[in-house]
C-alpha cells in the first residue's frame, strides 16, 4: 500500500481546501482515497492507493501541490506584499491575478525540482523554508508594480503593464469567442480536440477567466456596454478582434 501524509497549520487550511476535491476525484480514479482530520492546531491528510498505482499517484499529488502553491499561495502572498492604495478594488484584483499567471512556467520548473517525495510533507513548512527562490521572484514582480503605483490609476498605463505581463504567459487556449448577451457573457472555444462552452456573469469574472486561459486568438461578438472592459480586453490581448 502506497501512503503519503501531508499536514498544514489550521491558519492555512484553505490551501488544502482548494485542492481537496480535485485530489479526491483523481485518486478515486486510481482506486485510492484521500482522508483528513484535525489534530490539535494542524490538519492531517493521508493519501493512499495500491502500490501498483504509486507512480501515477505521485505525479498527481506533485502536480496538484505545485498548482496550489502557484495559484492560491501566490495570490495570498502577493496580496500581502503589494499595496496600491488608490487603485480600485476591481483593478487591483485583476492586477493580482495577472501577476499570479506571470512566469508560472519557470516557477513550476523550480518547484518541480525542489518538491521531492518522502513519506510526509508539511505544506506550510515547504512554503516558508523551501520556496525562497520562487518568493524572491514574487517580490521582484510586486516591486515592479509598486514602483509604478503612481501611474497605475491611469487605465492606459495599467493596461500596458497588464499587456507586458500577459505577453510572458503561455496560452492555454488557441481560439476563444465571447458573445455579449442580455445578462451574461457566453464563452466558447476549443481545448485540444474538444469544444467547450460556458457562461460568465460579470465583467470581473470574465477578465479573470481570460487572464487564466490567455487565449492566442480572441473574437468579441456583440456590443460591449462596459467600454472600460472592452478597452482593457483589446489593449491586453493582441489577438483580440471585434465581430459585431
Amino acid at each position: 500500500m502506497f501512503q503519503f501524509n501531508i499536514s498544514v497549520d489550521k491558519r492555512y487550511v484553505t490551501w488544502f481546501n482548494s485542492i481537496e476535491k480535485i485530489l479526491t476525484i483523481q485518486m478515486k480514479e486510481l482506486s485510492g482515497v484521500v482522508a483528513s482530520a484535525e489534530n490539535g492546531r494542524r490538519v492531517e491528510i493521508s493519501i493512499a492507493c495500491e502500490n501498483a498505482q504509486s507512480a501515477q499517484a505521485k505525479k498527481i499529488i506533485k502536480k496538484t501541490l505545485i498548482e496550489m502553491y502557484l495559484t492560491v499561495c501566490k495570490y495570498e502572498y502577493l496580496a500581502s506584499v503589494l499595496k496600491i492604495p488608490r487603485l480600485s478594488e476591481a483593478s487591483y484584483k485583476i492586477l493580482l491575478h495577472t501577476l499570479v499567471v506571470f512566469d508560472r512556467e519557470s516557477e513550476s520548473e523550480i518547484l518541480e525540482k525542489n518538491l521531492r517525495f518522502s513519506d510526509y510533507l508539511a505544506l506550510d513548512g515547504f512554503f516558508h523554508f523551501r520556496m525562497q527562490e520562487v518568493k524572491k521572484r514574487w517580490d521582484e514582480i510586486a516591486q515592479l508594480a509598486s514602483n509604478n503605483a503612481l501611474y497605475l490609476n491611469h487605465e492606459d498605463t495599467l493596461n500596458e503593464l497588464l499587456k507586458f505581463l500577459m505577453s510572458a504567459v503561455t496560452p492555454k487556449v488557441q481560439k476563444l469567442s465571447i458573445s455579449v448577451l442580455a445578462d451574461h457573457f457566453n464563452v466558447s472555444g476549443r481545448y485540444k480536440n474538444s469544444r467547450f462552452e460556458c457562461r460568465i456573469l460579470s465583467s470581473e469574472q470574465l477578465m479573470i477567466y481570460l487572464i487564466n486561459v490567455a487565449p492566442l486568438e480572441l473574437t468579441l461578438e456583440g456590443e460591449f456596454e462596459d467600454r472600460k472592459l472592452y478597452q482593457r480586453i483589446v489593449s491586453i490581448f493582441d489577438g483580440a478582434k471585434c465581430d459585431i
